[in-house]
């Protein structure tokens, strides 16, 4: 009977040893920090290390188990920032939103990315807002276009009932877009926006023949003739900046630059008189540079340096493209060429920068 007493004993202290083995091997052993690290539960191994002792015999493992957890965290922080910033510019947004969640899962309770959840969501809602008032200016435009088509079918059948009624429906709709549109008007301007809300403020003020909306869209406008004046004084600021560029000296990027600011100019932004005078002054200095980089050229050209010539040519095709004069010698350079290597000549070589001065 003693010995059965002898063993339930030993077991016992055998079992509570084990128990007390496990218990630490599962909450703040370095074993099992590293376990959690290695399945990236980032979160519960923080929560773990955070309430270490110092007087635990693993204190300095599990400091530098601690340090390097951070790292991974930073780590894992900054590279999901950067690749949903990166798929929301490829317009990917449901793979950027799959990318926040899965680091989530991982540090739920992240500042930062709890910080990146809300800039995203709030991106999300900016983006489809823009794409709903895009639809809505083509639909306002399909409008703005059909109604005099619709309204001369009426008044040749005016006896029609369907057509009517066709009517009635139609002017239906362009009371619920207009309203949409001068929605547009006014949200496109609070998230800066310009260029959308100066569509929709075109649009209602082309569909609106009764002035209804004109009052409510006042700040509207005010805040679009604001960004113009900015933007215009933004852009003489530049025009000016590369007009003395071009004076100090006709160079590939300096013509480039020019090149490339009134192209912008031409597509994407209304002049006033006062942009529109410097541009042509620009316009003007980079035809001059053109031209004197065309007779380096010629002048290459006429000394049988043809490879030298084609250069710069070819470096022009950026810069004035569709110039059909430049087209015509570059191609006569390149057929010059291919009969000379043909022939197997070869051609002597000049410094391009001395030849393009």
């Amino acid at each position: 009977m003693n010995g059965l007493k002898h063993f339930f004993l030993l077991l016992a202290v055998t079992l509570l040893s084990a128990c007390s083995f496990l218990q630490s091997f599962h909450s703040q052993s370095p074993e099992y920090i590293d376990i959690l690290i290695s399945e990236q539960h980032y979160s519960k191994a923080q929560n773990v290390l955070q309430n270490i002792r110092p007087d635990h015999p693993d204190y300095p493992a599990l400091m530098a188990q601690k340090a390097r957890l951070q790292k991974l965290i930073s780590t894992l922080e900054s590279t999901t920032l950067a690749q949903t910033k990166a798929l929301q510019k490829q317009n990917k947004w449901h793979q950027a939103q799959q990318t926040l969640h899965t680091a989530l899962a991982k540090l739920p309770q992240s500042p930062v990315l709890r910080k990146a959840e809300e800039d995203f969501l709030g991106a999300r809602k900016k983006r489809i807002n823009e794409l709903n008032m895009q639809i809505d200016i083509h639909k306002g435009i399909w409008l703005k276009d059909a109604e005099p088509l619709l309204a001369a079918i009426v008044s040749t059948m005016p006896d029609d009932y369907e057509r009517q009624q066709q009517q009635r429906a139609f002017n239906r709709e362009k009371s619920r877009t207009l309203k949409r549109l001068v929605r547009c008007s006014r949200e496109a301007m609070e998230d800066e926006l310009y260029e959308l809300g100066r569509r929709c403020l075109n649009l209602v003020s082309a569909i609106d023949k009764e002035h209804k909306y004109k009052e409510e869209l006042l700040t509207a406008r005010s805040r679009l003739q604001r960004h113009d004046q900015i933007q215009h004084q933004r852009q003489i600021r530049k025009t000016n900046a590369l007009l003395k560029e071009l004076k100090q000296g006709y160079s590939h990027e300096n013509l480039l630059r020019a090149s490339q600011h009134l192209q912008q100019l031409s597509h994407h932004h209304q002049q006033n008189s006062e942009e529109k005078r410097y541009s042509t002054i620009l316009k003007q200095e980079l035809d001059r540079g053109i031209a004197q980089n065309m007779d380096a050229g010629r002048q290459l050209y006429s000394e049988g340096k043809i490879t030298e010539a084609l250069s710069i040519w070819t470096s022009l095709q950026k810069i004035t493209p569709e110039n059909e004069v430049l087209e015509a010698h570059i191609s006569r350079a390149q057929r010059v060429l291919k009969k000379l290597e043909r022939l197997g000549k070869k051609q002597p070589s000049v410094n391009r920068a001395s030849a393009s001065q």
